[in-house]
């Protein structure tokens, strides 16, 4: 579609001011205040533009600055969890489903913790799922360099090719044109991409915007701050350590050295001060010394208001961001914690759950049957359940305590409760029949 022309796109803009002025909505106003305040006119379209910009300095900032390596890591521990991801099937058969389990898990257990960092590192993740000559199933991530983002091209009939993923004339996606190799990785074959059809790639990332096909670094909103921080930081460094370097200072208005031994260098005499030594000085000489240190009150304030921002920014609280708990107290660290966990869960649930391990079972589910090792009527074998990562504890007696009252109460269900401490009901079951054969 051709943009339309310039003069249309200033008329639009004027009439626009007008009804905003009329409207008395200052956030849509003009005026001296709103001067070069920055506005996205097509978002997906400056989301797409601004990605691998944004993906390449998020990778160099993750490598190089304490803050924004823990947000990722902060974020990718919260979506994957200490023990990782259980899977649930509903089979009938309960040794049916629990060996459908342990084969899942194990299958995606290597990939969750570098798909979960790429996701929040590089704003979105790729898994090629590739079928063997045996018949299994086998996965394969992708970087995001891989699909050739410079790729875009009308195929007609309303089909497209958008950042290298190729869509049809109703918006699905079809296909991803991808790269053998990373660019620029060692080996790297400088061939065209290749036509992936989409039933074999899960593209999973947080979509911000109506029509948006590529993700963008969750350190996004930070990245200028969190750049800005570390040269504050780096620049008060110097500057402490370039005071330390100076102990103080002689005016000494006759030249004749104010009474102290040293070495000459040029017109400067070099001096040292020992301990417990005093000194009388001529008329006139004076002793001024540089106070390293004295501006750091001041400066670790500045600091810390840096991270609140960015800590604010990244959807983590400062408390994660900083590991400083000085300020922190049970009731202010518990109500961080559970606004950060609402949020984590359902980007767990969107994005975990719902773009990579339900489409994955149920591709995985096909496989086996396509291979013969499950029956070829398996809709038993498509039901399932995932159990995501539980939460520790911020305080064990109370909330068990609350959780023993609300299953009393009949607020909550036992499977509710195990299941937010990342438990299967049914293992937790056998396994405390298990004791109590034990014990008998």
């Amino acid at each position: 579609m051709n943009a339309p022309p310039r003069q249309t796109r200033r008329a639009s803009a004027r009439w626009w001011r007008k009804l905003f002025r009329r409207s008395g909505i200052e956030a849509g106003g003009g005026g001296r205040r709103w001067e070069g305040a920055p506005a996205i006119l097509n978002a997906p379209q400056s989301t797409l533009a601004a990605r691998q910009t944004v993906e390449k300095r998020a990778s160099a900032l993750y490598l190089n600055s304490a803050q924004a390596n823990r947000i990722v890591e902060a974020w990718a521990s919260a979506l994957v969890g200490g023990g990782g991801w259980n899977a649930r099937s509903q089979h009938p058969d309960r040794e049916t489903a629990r060996g459908l389990n342990v084969a899942f898990e194990a299958m995606i257990a290597p990939l969750l913790l570098p798909l979960a960092r790429g996701l929040v590192r590089d704003g979105e993740a790729f898994v090629q799922m590739i079928v063997t000559e045996e018949g299994d199933l086998r996965l394969k991530q992708i970087a995001p360099e891989q699909i050739d983002a410079n790729l875009t091209r009308d195929l007609g009939d309303g089909r497209r090719i958008v950042a290298g993923i190729e869509l049809d004339e109703t918006d699905n996606v079809l296909a991803y044109h991808v790269y053998r190799d990373v660019p620029g990785a060692t080996f790297a074959t400088y061939e065209a991409p290749v036509r992936i059809p989409a039933r074999d790639i899960l593209h999973i990332f947080d979509r911000l915007f109506p029509g948006q096909m590529r993700g963008l670094s969750w350190l996004a909103p930070v990245l200028l701050k969190l750049r800005d921080r570390d040269e504050t930081a780096d620049a008060l460094l110097m500057r402490e350590k370039v005071a330390a370097l100076m102990t103080g200072f002689i005016r000494d208005p006759d030249g004749s050295g104010a009474g102290f031994d040293g070495d000459a260098s040029g017109s400067a005499l070099n001096v040292a001060l020992e301990p417990g030594a005093m000194r009388i000085l001529p008329p006139g000489a004076d002793v001024t010394f540089s106070g390293a240190g004295s501006g750091l009150t001041q400066s670790v304030g500045f600091l810390r208001a840096q991270d609140r921002e960015i800590a604010a920014g990244a959807g983590l609280t400062y408390e994660q961001l900083s590991g400083d708990l000085a300020e922190a107290n049970y009731s202010s660290a518990r109500v961080g914690l559970l606004e950060f966990r609402r949020r984590a869960e359902m980007l767990q649930r969107t994005l975990i759950e719902g773009q990579f391990l339900r489409p994955l079972w149920h591709r995985w589910i096909d496989v086996q049957a396509l291979a013969g090792a499950i029956p070829a009527d398996n809709a038993d074998y498509h039901a399932v359940r995932f159990v995501p990562p539980g939460w520790q504890w911020v305080d064990p007696a109370k909330e068990v305590s609350a959780d023993v009252a609300a299953i009393e109460a009949g607020l909550k269900s036992r499977e509710e409760v195990v299941a937010a401490r990342g438990r299967d009901i049914d293992e937790l079951d056998a396994e405390r029949a298990r004791d109590r054969g034990v014990a008998a």
